[in-house]
C-alpha cells in the first residue's frame, strides 16, 4: 500500500522528525512449507510481506489485509513469533522513522501469489533452503526467528545479559547466554560467521582432511538450511566480535523411549587461543540445559575415538559411553555398492 494518509498528515506537522509507528510482518508458508516473498519496488531487495497499521487497527487484521493487498494471497494467522523495535531509518526524502514490529507466522488459505499493487515487482514462493539472492537482512533475521518458533514468542533483547555490546554484524543476534568469564557470549550463528565456523571445524587433524575453508559455497547452502529449520540450533561463542567456539544442536523426534525428543550435539569446537578456560564445558552444559528446556528426554553425541580429551570432558559432564557408534561415508554419484548412478 502507499504511505497511509494518517502518516502524511502527521508529516505535515512533524516535518522530517522521528515518527514512531507500529508495523507488522508475515512469514506466510504454503502446504509445501515454502515462504511467500516479494521483491520491493523501492530498493530491489526481496523481503517478507510487511506494512504499517492504521490507527485503531488490530495487528492480525492489518497483516491479513497487507498480505492480500500486496500478493493476492488469502492467509490465516497461526502465531505471534517475535516482537522487536527496529533500528531507526532515514528515508531518501529525509523523513526519520522507527517501528515496533510484530512478526506473525501465517498459513496460505487461497489465492495465487502475484504482484497485486505497486510495492513489489515480483512475488513468489520459495523453499527455505533455496531463498533468493538479495533477501533483505532484516527479513532473513525475522524469517529465521519465526521458523525457530517453539511455542514461545521471541522478544528481542530477552536473552541473558541484554546489555551485550555486539561485535560487527551481530547486532541482530542477542546472546543466549553469557559465559564465565563474562567477556564471552553464546549466540545464534549468522551467515557472516560461516567462514569462522568452518575454520574452527577444520583446525584439527581430522577436520583438516575433510574441510575446505577456501570455498564456502556448500557451507553457506548448508547454513541456510540449518538457520531456517526450527529443529536446528547452530551457535557460536563470541569474544568481542570474534568467533572462538561453535556447536550444533539438533532436536530429533522419535518413537523410542515412549516418543521422547532427543537433543543431538554435533561439531563442538573451541579455538586453540581460548582452550583451558572451560568454555567447551560451558558450551556443552548449555546444550544440555537447552535440550531439557525444549522437553528432550535424552541428550546424545558422538565423538571420534581419537579425541581422548573430549572423552574425558563428556564423561565429566555426565555422558556415558553406552553405545558403539557406526558411520558410513556416502560418495556423491555412487550407491553403497560402489556402482555409479546413471
Amino acid at each position: 500500500m502507499p504511505t497511509p494518509d494518517f502518516v502524511l498528515a502527521l508529516r505535515e506537522r512533524l516535518g522530517h522528525d522521528l515518527l514512531w509507528m507500529a508495523g507488522v510482518t508475515a512469514v506466510v508458508r504454503d502446504e509445501r512449507g515454502h515462504v511467500l516473498l516479494g521483491r520491493r519496488t523501492d530498493n530491489g531487495l526481496w523481503g517478507l510481506v510487511s506494512g504499517i497499521l492504521e490507527p485503531g487497527e488490530q495487528p492480525a487484521d492489518g497483516l491479513l489485509r497487507e498480505i492480500e493487498e500486496e500478493t493476492g494471497v488469502v492467509a490465516r494467522i497461526e502465531a505471534l513469533a517475535g516482537v522487536w523495535t527496529q533500528p531507526e531509518v532515514t528515508y531518501p526524502n529525509g523523513d526519520r522513522a522507527q517501528y515496533l514490529d510484530l512478526c506473525f507466522l501465517a498459513r496460505h488459505v487461497s489465492g495465487e501469489a502475484r504482484v497485486n499493487d505497486d510495492e513489489s515487482t515480483e512475488v513468489g514462493w520459495f523453499p527455505v533452503d533455496a531463498l533468493p539472492e538479495g533477501l533483505a537482512p532484516n527479513s532473513r533475521h525475522k524469517l529465521a526467528t519465526a521458523l525457530a518458533f517453539d511455542g514461545r514468542t521471541r522478544f528481542e533483547g530477552d536473552g541473558v545479559g541484554g546489555g551485550y555490546a555486539a561485535g560487527p554484524g551481530t547486532a541482530a543476534r542477542p546472546p543466549l547466554a553469557v559465559l564465565d568469564p563474562g567477556d564471552v557470549v553464546l549466540r545464534r550463528a549468522g551467515a557472516d560467521d560461516v567462514r569462522a565456523i568452518v575454520g574452527l571445524i577444520a583446525d584439527d587433524q581430522l577436520g583438516a582432511t575433510r574441510e575446505d575453508p577456501g570455498d564456502l559455497t556448500a557451507y553457506l547452502r548448508a547454513f541456510a538450511a540449518i538457520d531456517a529449520d526450527p529443529s536446528q540450533l547452530l551457535v557460536v561463542l563470541d569474544d568481542g566480535g570474534t568467533v572462538v567456539g561453535t556447536l550444533q544442536l539438533s532436536f530429533l523426534p522419535g518413537l523410542s523411549r515412549r516418543g521422547a525428543m532427543r537433543g543431538q550435539v554435533e561439531a563442538v569446537r573451541v579455538a586453540a587461543t581460548h582452550r583451558g578456560r572451560r568454555l567447551g564445558e560451558q558450551l556443552v552444559r548449555w546444550a544440555v540445559d537447552e535440550s531439557a528446556r525444549r522437553g528432550c528426554g535424552l541428550v546424545q553425541l558422538t565423538t571420534d575415538k581419537s579425541r581422548a580429551d573430549a572423552h574425558r570432558l563428556y564423561e565429566r559432564l555426565g555422558f556415558t559411553a553406552s553405545h558403539e557408534g557406526f558411520k558410513m561415508s556416502l560418495d556423491v554419484g555412487t550407491d553403497r555398492r560402489g556402482e555409479e548412478h546413471r
